[in-house]
């Protein structure tokens, strides 16, 4: 394992689950926004298989066809997650910033992509200074297809002009995973207990940070 992360060039860090802890201002979100019209699906919402993934598609694959009545949930998720953005809901995991801030120092080139709007994206890494450190951002409005599908990593790629083979992948979920893979990128799992084979679980900032030195 020593020198296999120390030679990656290029980071591209998922950002919910993976530098910000957001599942809980997300899943809150989504019960606000079906609670008004669908009181019985809110009951029952369980966020885990939709993290990661754009919010319209999570709202499809819980049986939503209607565009109407898509585009107003989307719209009203995405509302009530920005205003708990804003209340400071959304925090910064142990370890983010002496990470970002050592891959800097190692002249690390550093990316998210992630299936959160721009808006919403955009406002988080504000909100919480990690704007700084990325060089770019891909969000859901990039790509016609989010994660599992490997488009959103296909397109950072593309759009910097980066050697697959340079880049490391930080997820924490299986979409996130599926979709780094799909495109043909190395990938690491952190802050879960998910496992994927042959994708190593560094669990912390604190280990990744340890393996690059190594």
């Amino acid at each position: 394992m020593p020198g296999v992360f120390s030679s990656k060039r290029h980071f591209l860090f998922d950002l919910d689950g993976t530098l910000v802890d957001s599942t809980p201002a997300h899943a809150r979100a989504f019960v606000g926004a079906l609670e008004r019209d669908h009181p019985t699906l809110a009951r029952e919402f369980v966020y885990a298989p939709f993290a990661g993934r754009p919010t319209r598609e999570a709202f499809i694959a819980l049986g939503f066809q209607d565009e109407p009545e898509l585009a107003d949930l989307t719209r009203l998720k995405q509302r009530l997650y920005r205003e708990a953005v804003e209340r400071g809901e959304v925090i910064v995991f142990d370890g983010v910033r002496p990470l970002l801030q050592r891959l800097r120092e190692m002249n690390r080139r550093l990316f998210v992509v992630t299936g959160a709007s721009r808006i919403s994206t955009q406002r988080v890494l504000a909100l919480t200074g990690l704007a700084e450190f990325f060089e770019g951002v891909t969000t859901a409005e990039d790509t016609a297809s989010g994660k599992p599908a490997p488009e959103p990593y296909l397109h950072t790629l593309k759009s910097h002009g980066l050697s697959g083979g340079d880049c490391l992948v930080i997820e924490d979920a299986e979409s996130g995973i599926r979709s780094a893979l799909a495109a043909g990128l190395d990938a690491v799992l952190i802050h879960t207990s998910f496992q994927w084979p042959d994708v190593t679980n560094v669990e912390t900032c604190a280990k990744l940070a340890a393996l690059l030195s190594a």
